[in-house]
């Protein structure tokens, strides 16, 4: 049962909040353990630190701050000797007694001297995913006032390096989603929760991976989707998700239940809408549903409450044509219905008016014009539209400012599908340059060129015509084997599997080629 993550998943991503406290909207629970020191000098320096970065804490409500009676009897349960906080604590104690305390993060650390300066090396436990986050060491003197300064840096870049990674982790994920690449996808998934185990975007966001039919992991969601109810019995997103696992376990009735609560707290949900209308469909109840609603809207036609669901049963029927003229009545008057407006997108895509649908990709992208996924969405949806100088623009601009490795494919591939092939490996080479020891760019720069070059290879009319193609081919091939061979790490596997097959499509083509030639002498 394929879903509608793909087309929507940024919308998840796009509202998503990199604050490290659980939801984007609690305060986050945080300890310092008094930072370890070498002679009496760091010490001082140690003091301070935790002196200062106890008062910025206090005073910011962004935190929490724990007692340091209350960090002190959690170590001495774990069996720690705090008297010993001199030597450092060693990360399993940290992790362990920041469990205990409930708290979202643990600061702990070093002071070593250095000539006449002292360096604080010092890190972030994240307790509830057991992950530590290193910051990068920094230099002081032993004087009050740039002790103040360092402190106040390092409550600025807490922020910066834990909401930071998460951030990174969730664009690369949605990436991973458009592209349909699940694994990859559930890794970096991954990697945000190990970060903020508590933000309810990501674990959402990979429950719907989990249903995917690619992965077929249903239980997980399951797993996934339970324990947010049972902090939020009434979270109408997670009711949806319920309805969604029951709908993969082929039990329809049970799904319609969850979908119709789900509706029930949030008339507005439009996953709900459209789970709910696949139930239907399962339960051969879909015809009435719609009959029902449009009996509904024929007695009352201005009625935009009985199009918004209409519309989503249209789409979910994949009559797109249908939903198209409600969806646009409903943005004509909520303009800021995002999530709606995405998916006339995608019917004017299924319909073949791509011009249209950039229009609306546009607008779709004013409403946020510095999110990296919506520039990269709209590019493509320009793309297919035949707009590419428009395309174009936009992603050297993002690439200008950010460096996206997502928009150097992006803008290859809008380059190769306008026929422009010297443009597209001009594109490649300055990928190699900015990222020339990547796995991930030359993974993805061999997985283009495997690609294109496979799908040449398998041309079978055994014509003299065909040969520039299969030559072609070749060529492709092992720029792609040149790219590949250079993956490390968890993609070295697939990266393998491509090599192989590249290798045997390369001696197909080479087979093809003597052949014709042969034969036309």
């Amino acid at each position: 049962m394929m879903r509608l993550f793909v087309a929507s998943v940024c919308l998840a991503l796009l509202a998503c909040s990199t604050a490290v406290a659980q939801g984007g909207e609690e305060a986050s629970r945080v300890g310092i353990v008094p930072f370890g020191y070498c002679n009496s000098d760091a010490r001082w320096v140690s003091e301070k630190l935790y002196d200062n970065l106890k008062d910025l804490m206090e005073e910011n409500t962004d935190y929490v701050f724990i007692s340091e009676g209350d960090l002190e009897d959690a170590f001495e349960d774990q069996g720690f000797n705090c008297s010993h906080f001199e030597y450092g604590v060693p990360p399993d104690f940290v992790v362990n007694a920041g469990v205990a305390l409930g708290a979202d993060m643990i600061i702990y650390g070093n002071v070593t001297q250095s000539g006449e300066l002292f360096q604080v090396q010092w890190n972030i436990a994240i307790p509830a995913s057991g992950n530590t986050i290193n910051a990068d060491p920094s230099l002081v003197q032993k004087n009050s006032e740039p002790v103040k300064d360092l402190s106040v840096s390092m409550l600025e870049q807490i922020s910066e390096l834990v909401g930071g990674r998460t951030q990174q982790a969730l664009d690369q994920a949605a990436f991973s989603v458009q592209m349909k690449n699940w694994s990859m996808a559930i890794m970096f998934l991954k990697q945000a929760l190990a970060v903020n185990p508590e933000l309810l975007e990501a674990r959402f966001m990979l429950a719907e991976v989990y249903l995917e039919e690619e992965v077929d992991s249903v239980d997980q969601a399951l797993g996934i989707f339970e324990e947010i109810i049972a902090q939020d019995p009434g979270n109408s997103q997670a009711l949806t998700g319920m309805g969604q696992v029951y709908l993969a376990r082929g039990d329809a009735a049970t799904a319609k239940t969850y979908f119709e609560n789900a509706v029930d707290i949030d008339p507005e949900n439009p996953d709900a809408y459209l789970g709910l209308a696949e139930a239907y469909q399962e339960l051969g109840e879909l015809d009435q549903a719609i009959a029902s609603f449009e009996s509904a809207l024929a007695s009352n036609p201005g009625n935009l409450s009985i199009k918004f669901p209409l519309s989503l049963l249209y789409f979910q029927t994949e009559d797109y044509a249908r939903a198209i003229p409600y969806m646009e009545d409903i943005l004509a008057v909520s303009s800021n219905m995002h999530g709606l407006r995405q998916r006339l997108i995608q019917c004017y895509v299924r319909t073949g008016d791509y011009g249209r649908a950039a229009d609306h990709a546009v607008i779709y992208l004013e409403a946020d014009p510095d999110n990296t996924q919506r520039i990269l969405y709209t590019a493509q949806v320009e793309g297919w539209a035949g707009k590419t100088t428009s395309a174009v623009n936009r992603l050297e601009s993002l690439i200008s400012s950010t460096g996206s490795r997502e928009a150097y494919i992006l803008l290859a591939t809008i380059y190769r599908d306008s026929g422009q092939r010297g443009s597209m490996q001009n594109v490649f080479s300055r990928l190699s340059s900015a990222y020339p020891n990547d796995p991930l760019a030359n993974y993805m720069m061999g997985a283009f060129y495997y690609q294109s070059g496979s799908s040449k290879a398998r041309i079978s009319e055994l014509v003299t015509e065909n040969i520039p193609a299969w030559e072609t081919a070749i060529s492709e091939l092992n720029t792609a084997i040149s790219y590949l061979s250079l993956v490390t790490g968890s993609r070295a596997g697939s990266a393998q599997t491509m090599i192989n097959a590249a290798s045997n499509s390369i001696a197909l083509c080479e087979e093809k080629i003597d052949r014709v030639e042969r034969y036309s002498q």
